[in-house]
This record gives structure tokens, sequence and C-alpha cells, in this order.
């Protein structure tokens, strides 16, 4: 019903897409000011663009939970619903060669007959993505107005933290920020920020005590905490193998043990969790086992945490790029690019020291392969680790972000 803003351009490579991108986003804000309706007329079959800031119309709730019975300390009551986007995905996704064209990646037909079929995937990680606190966005953008509005990765070591700040950066951006510091300013004035303002591995339980650099001057209630949370049998072998400040069952050279996830350890004849220390927020962290605090930094999200918070999982920013983005983007009052005009990420999110040797960091067709297949037989773990695991792992976040046990043989 309202007037047409329409942007018109020919077909053009990938490599001048970012400046249309930002074409995109200006037209964008002139639309949600002028409530005019806006037409694309991009690459060749364009997505439009739909639906507004708001990512409430797109989603539904699932059935109730069972109500598997928690095995570590009691929680609260379930205050936050997972909620999943209404994407057809088996639909949009048949040929997997046109999601890597689409990402700009040119696949042979060996790599093609070697990742898995899009049915694999899903039965590996279920039809839709699944999110933790989605009821809250509106929340978020009715409390903190758009000029202020801010959005970054939080989570444990090895969760994806690296992928979702790429993916939000290249993609997101909150429009009245963008009119207002202008196409040449920094991501940062944007909104958009490569870690949440008290550091994003740091436990939200140290928000106002601790400060990551160059956050000083952040509100941090301003801020919106997207949370990546990973498979916890795939987290824990990730661990083993890159482990940051974490020690646990430490050799005699003082080193982690080769046993992974050396979940117990035997004292006396009798079976005891295998502590952990790490080190965050300056400080040295105590916790049962390489499970707990899988369990406890998580629950300091989805339990104990008042403020809005989106949780994800990282095995959908793997294999849903675009519909993950898109909806976190919103939930913040963000816009992203048509699909076409997407940047995709299909090298290895971790860039720089400190994540291992270049060559075991994973790229997009990499990544496909290694999250796409079914699980081990007790995860490959041992059998003392595998019973472990099914003591010490918090069910309850296990069915909330829809994880399912290995089978046991």
């Amino acid at each position: 019903g309202g007037s047409i803003c329409s942007l018109q351009t020919n077909s053009m490579p990938r490599n001048q897409r970012k400046s249309i991108r930002s074409l995109v986003i200006i037209v964008a804000v002139i639309a949600i000011s002028s409530s005019c309706v806006i037409n694309f007329y991009l690459v060749a079959h364009l997505d439009s663009i739909v639906g507004s800031a708001s990512a409430s119309n797109d989603l539904v709730s699932p059935s109730p939970s069972t109500g598997i019975k928690e095995r570590t300390k009691k929680t609260k009551n379930d205050r936050k619903a997972v909620i999943s986007p209404t994407i057809n995905s088996t639909s949009e996704h048949k040929n997997i060669a046109d999601i890597f064209r689409e990402a700009g990646v040119k696949l042979d037909e060996e790599s093609i007959k070697r990742l898995p079929t899009w049915d694999q995937i899903e039965s590996v990680i279920g039809p839709k993505p699944v999110m933790l606190g989605l009821e809250r966005c509106q929340d978020y953008r009715d409390s903190v107005p758009p000029l202020r509005r801010m959005l970054g990765s939080a989570g444990m070591f090895n969760s994806g933290t690296n992928l979702v700040t790429r993916l939000i950066k290249e993609n997101c951006r909150i429009p009245e920020r963008f009119v207002e510091y202008g196409p040449y300013a920094s991501k940062d004035q944007w909104g958009i920020l490569w870690q949440s303002p008290w550091g994003k591995h740091t436990p939200v339980k140290f928000k106002y005590n601790h400060t990551a650099p160059l956050s000083e001057n952040i509100t941090k209630d301003d801020f919106l905490p997207i949370v990546t949370v990973r498979n916890p049998f795939d987290w824990m072998k990730s661990m083993c193998k890159i482990p940051y400040t974490t020690r646990w069952g430490l050799d005699a050279e003082g080193k982690n043990s080769k046993i992974c996830p050396n979940l117990v350890e035997t004292s006396g004849g009798k079976k005891e969790p295998q502590t952990l220390i790490v080190k965050l927020a300056d400080q040295w962290l105590y916790f049962d086992s390489l499970a707990h605090l899988w369990n406890e930094w998580y629950a300091q999200y989805w339990v104990d945490f008042t403020f809005p918070f989106l949780m994800i999982r990282l095995e959908d920013l793997v294999f849903r790029q675009y519909e993950t983005t898109k909806i976190l983007c919103n939930c913040a009052g963000g816009v992203v690019p048509p699909k076409k005009l997407f940047e995709y990420i299909v090298n290895s999110a971790k860039q720089g020291k400190g994540h291992g040797k270049e060559e075991d960091r994973t790229g997009m067709v990499d990544a496909w392969l290694k999250f796409g297949k079914p699980p081990d037989a007790k995860a490959g773990f041992s059998d003392q680790d595998w019973e472990a695991s099914l003591e010490f792992l918090s069910h309850e976040l296990m069915e909330k972000m829809n994880y399912k046990f290995p089978p046991s043989e």
C-alpha cells in the first residue's frame, strides 16, 4: 500500500557486491523511515528482502518438553523456550552444489561425492535451526534505542564464536547506526562488535566485574550477546586438541593427558570427576570436569541471565549461514542483504595466532564433512569416559538444543 522504492542493477561479479550491499542497507533505511515498499532487481533470481526487523513472524514454538531428568544440579523452571524458524530447509537445499555455488565455491565431482546429502545433514542436526532467547528480541528492541543497539559473540572456546563474528560483521547492519555514522565507518560504529564487552569467553556472571580491552566506554546493558554452543561430544574433542587456557588431568610434564576427554580419575580405587581449571576473566576458575564446564558456562545464560540474549548452535551456523545470520541480525533490529549478495564464510573463521596449526583449521567444505557425518558409537570415547559423559552432561541443555547422545554401539 505504500510508495515504491526501487533499486535496479545489472548482473555483476561477486567482487563488486560489497558496495552494492551497502547501497541495499541505505535503501532499507529509506524504506524504514518512509514506510515504502522495497523492490530489488539485483543479480538474476535474487531473493527479495521480506519481513521487518522483527523475527517474531517467522518463528514457531516446538512441542512442549517431555522433561528429561537433569543429572547435574537442579535448575530453575524453564524460562526460555526453544524457538525454531519455519524454514523449509529440505526444499531449499536439494542440491549441495548449488549451496556452494551461492557461496562462490566451485566443487568438482569428487568433492560433491564426498559431501553429505542434505537428508544426511538433517538426520544429524535436525530439519530446522534451534535457538534460545528469540522470545526476548522484541524486549531488546523496545528497551534499547536503535542508535545504542549492539550485538556480538559470546561462547566457550571452540564453540563457533569466530564464525558468528565473521558472519554478522560481513552481513549485518543496524540501519540507523549505518546512516548516523556513514558507509565508511567501522563495523563497531555500525553496531557489530567482535565480542561481548565483558569478553566473549568470560562467564556472564562477570558481566559487571570484568571488561574486555577497548570496551570501557560501552554500556553493557545495550549489548545483545550472540551465544554460540556446540554439540558437547564434538566440543570436548576439540578442547582436547586445542585447550586454550584449560588444564585438567596433567601428565608428568605438566601437559593435558592424551586421554580424551578424560572426565574421571581413579583415586583410592574410587572413580571421581577429573577436576579442571580454566583461566577466564583474568582468574583461574575450577570445575568438576570438562563436561561440567560446558554445563555451567551455558547455564549462566539460559538459567540465570535476566537480559535478552540469543543462543545459536554452531552446527546451524555451518550449514545455514544465511538463514541463521538473518535471524540473529533481525533480533537486534538489523538488516542483512539479499541472499545473492550475502557474504558466506568459506575459509576458516579462525584467523591469527593462538588457534592451532593453520592446516588444522576448518573451512566450509571441511566443516560440512566434519559436522555432517553420523556420530561414532560412544562418541569414540573409552567406556569410562562414555559412562561419565552420560552422567555428567546436562540432559536438559542437550534436549533444549536438540543434541542427541551418540549410539552406544
